[in-house]
């Protein structure tokens, strides 16, 4: 069955994340820090409320420093760490996306597990690339994480699609096999030159133009 419809994830596919500026400023001071107890993945567990819009960006705050034991930072400084998280653009998958969008007659969805404070901030910056996607599944409006089927099944009706007209497309194996069991075609985004080949398996037309080895 031809695909008509590709979704597509932000972290870690089409932004590059970079950890290390929030590591140093908020986890490391932390009293809790300690190598057998993983607090940035304790922290970002009970952060899952904040990417689904339960919370507000001060309660957030208050949590990740009940959480952590300390803060040294103040709200603003806080956000402005928690954001640098968005490192970059992944310009090698733009580039990818744009010779999706020209060569093939396909609907493209942005569907992505973020908080309010990330996307306000990767909306101020001068990155030309949102008119891409058709459609937007953000989780902090819908109020949904991925792996829930629901939001896939979000994202089927949006696209007005059957399962099988679906391509996924994501960095987290939670999130493809969900999409998998609903019958979502789907690729484990692990480099440029992996996910041309999946895609080519799909039959998406792509230029011939030479990329770069990742």
């Amino acid at each position: 069955m031809a695909i008509k419809c590709i979704i597509i994830d932000l972290g870690d596919v089409l932004i590059e994340l970079d950890f290390s500026r929030f590591f140093n400023d908020v986890i490391t001071p932390s009293p809790f820090n300690k190598p057998q107890t993983p607090i940035m993945l304790e922290f970002f567990r009970q952060s899952d409320t904040y990417h689904q819009g339960k919370i507000t960006d001060e309660e957030f705050y208050k949590q990740a420093c009940e959480i952590l034991g300390a803060c040294s930072l103040d709200q603003k400084q806080f956000y402005a760490s928690f954001n640098s998280i968005l490192n970059d653009l992944n310009l090698d998958m733009v580039e990818l996306i744009r010779n999706i969008k020209s060569l093939n007659n396909l609907m493209l969805i942005c569907m992505s597990n973020i908080n309010s404070s990330h996307w306000k901030y990767l909306k101020k910056q001068k990155w030309d690339i949102w008119e891409l996607f058709d459609e937007f599944i953000l989780s902090h409006e819908i109020h949904m994480t991925k792996p829930d089927p629901k939001m896939f099944e979000l994202a089927l009706e949006k696209a007005g699609c059957k399962p099988k007209e679906v391509l996924f497309i994501d960095d987290g194996f939670n999130n493809v096999r969900s999409a998998q069991e609903m019958g979502i075609n789907s690729i484990r985004f692990i480099g440029l030159n992996n996910l041309v080949e999946e895609l080519q398996k799909h039959k998406i037309k792509l230029s011939s133009k030479k990329r770069k080895n990742k």
